[in-house]
């Protein structure tokens, strides 16, 4: 297979990935907005633990779920029935999602005590941290109705091609709470229900900039009652609902970790969500983005049963997104004090805040990179219409998050968080490489992957190194107030780049020079 037949996944990736990556600066910033405003205490654990409840709940009508069985439907529907069955699957798909929205919303608010209790039990050792926690919850729940919506908006979107603006649309919400928190946090008696102005806000903004571009695309959309009785909506229901049950598991990792971390000192919940947010920030952008390109493509693959141009897409995308991961994994090992210092050392969050969270980011980085491939590697069972494997090995993997959790915390503290998911996750992904070997055989080609990723890993190690030098000289106690640790921090990723790319270039990383070939248009001279 040729390169350039390669390039529709590296385009489409780039848009992905970039929108992407501006919505995860975008959290980024609220993160760092909020350490400076709340800290690491009662308010922020509310907050956090309140964001969290309706984020597991949108499992059900957004996210994954929703995109990863609307784009193959409403595909089928419009090559055997035309544009205007298309049209009346999604008409369908939206009447469906307004209900199921409504129903989450209103069961949400009035469970609040319950659901905080299930997630955070610790919490109720303190009442009124418990209490303002239910509250949070409560007014938070609207905020799935918009995002479910986002996510229908970006199945149809994607389908036709289009991924920049519902892959940045969420980064809204991150500038609305940002906003919220520095210019009205002192007009609330609790200052922490600015926060809820600010993602409402957010989450409305979200929804209507995904709007015009699907009107161009697909028309003005509504609500359709006809479709709902047909046979194709109800395997739509049927193959969503499997999906769901997948990323319902991968949520239990996280709620788990939360009610594991309640019982932990203060603020252990805030510590852990800021770790996790630079981890998300870090991966999210490439192996998301990458990961969005793949699946339509490989779909087609499979449906056709064109295995070498499965396994060469299967590749090309695992070679993209380790191309980035491997050094970024990297730099956070050596880097997690001086990064964690420069984002978050400032305001009310202090040293001690800044040292647990530091610690619980390096422990998270095997996370980091599992979970990359397994974004990777799930994409080929969707296309391979294997998802009772995905919910097998993901149950386990809450079994093993359960299991490891508990008595690492108890040892290591928040720290010990971090680790256990990292154990899990690595499980997992070897779990999924072996199940797709065995289901492919050499077909998948995972032999071919071996020594490209270890030229990649030695070209990291390096150019790290060389950053962790450039950092020993930094004042980092004193966080963004000092210039010096700027420049540092400049100066030791550009250090970094430089070694990396040229210690690349040497040991003849031919997806790095093929990468660099389409960046400047130049055809290659041969294929990879």
């Amino acid at each position: 297979m040729s390169p350039e037949r390669h390039s529709p996944i590296l385009r489409a990736s780039v848009v992905s990935a970039t929108g992407t990556g501006l919505s995860r600066v975008l959290g980024a910033v609220r993160d760092v907005v909020l350490s400076h405003v709340f800290g690491a205490g009662r308010a922020s654990d509310a907050f956090w633990l309140a964001w969290t409840v309706p984020s597991i709940f949108r499992r059900f009508v957004a996210d994954e779920g929703l995109t990863g069985a609307l784009i193959p439907a409403v595909g089928q529907a419009e090559q055997e029935e035309g544009s205007a069955g298309a049209r009346r699957l999604a008409g369908a798909a939206l009447t469906a999602l307004l209900l199921a929205g409504g129903v989450i919303c209103v069961v949400g608010m009035l469970a609040a005590p319950w659901l905080v209790k299930v997630f955070a039990y610790g919490f109720t050792s303190d009442p009124e941290k418990f209490a303002l926690t239910v509250t949070l919850t409560r007014w938070l729940f609207p905020f799935v109705v918009f995002v479910s919506l986002v996510s229908y908006c970006e199945a149809l979107l994607n389908y036709r091609g289009h991924f920049f603006i519902p892959k940045m649309a969420p980064g809204l919400v991150s500038g609305g709470i940002a906003a919220a928190a520095l210019l009205l946090s002192s007009r609330f008696e609790e200052p922490v229900y600015s926060l809820v102005v600010g993602a409402l806000a957010g989450g409305l903004v979200h929804l209507l900039v995904c709007v015009p571009p699907l009107v161009i695309r697909w028309g003005a959309q509504m609500p359709s009652l006809s479709g709902l009785r047909t046979p194709r909506f109800r395997r739509l229901l049927g193959e969503m609902g499997k999906v769901v049950a997948i990323g319902i598991v991968a949520q239990a990792n996280v709620v788990l970790l939360r009610l594991i971390a309640s019982f932990l000192e203060e603020g252990s919940v805030t510590q852990y969500w800021y770790a996790a947010r630079v981890v998300d920030l870090t991966q999210g952008a490439v192996a998301v983005g990458v990961g969005s390109a793949l699946l339509p493509v490989i779909s087609r693959d499979a449906a056709a049963r064109s295995w070498d141009e499965f396994r060469a897409h299967f590749s090309e995308a695992v070679h993209l997104v380790a191309l980035v991961m491997l050094p970024a994994a990297a730099l956070l090992l050596g880097l997690a004090p001086s990064i964690v210092s420069i984002l978050f050392r400032h305001g009310a969050f202090d040293a001690a805040d800044g040292a647990r969270t530091s610690a619980t980011l390096q422990m998270l980085v095997p996370f980091m990179l599992a979970l990359a491939g397994i974004n990777i590697v799930k994409k080929a069972f969707f296309a391979l219409d294997d998802r009772t494997s995905l919910l097998g090995v993901g149950a386990i993997g809450l079994v093993l998050t359960a299991s490891l959790g508990y008595p690492l915390s108890r040892q290591l503290g928040v720290q010990g968080l971090g680790l256990s998911l990292s154990l899990s996750a690595s499980l997992q992904l070897a779990a999924y490489l072996a199940i797709l070997r065995g289901k492919m055989g050499r077909r998948l080609g995972l032999g071919g992957l071996v020594v490209p990723l270890l030229k990649l890993l030695a070209a990291a190690v390096p150019a790290a190194v060389m950053a962790v030098v450039i950092c020993g000289a930094g004042e980092w106690d004193r966080g963004p107030a000092s210039l010096t640790n700027w420049a540092l921090l400049v100066a030791a990723g550009i250090a970094a780049g430089v070694v990396y790319l040229g210690v690349a270039w040497i040991l003849d990383v031919k997806e790095l020079r093929a990468l660099l070939r389409r960046i400047r248009g130049r055809r290659p001279s041969g294929s990879r």
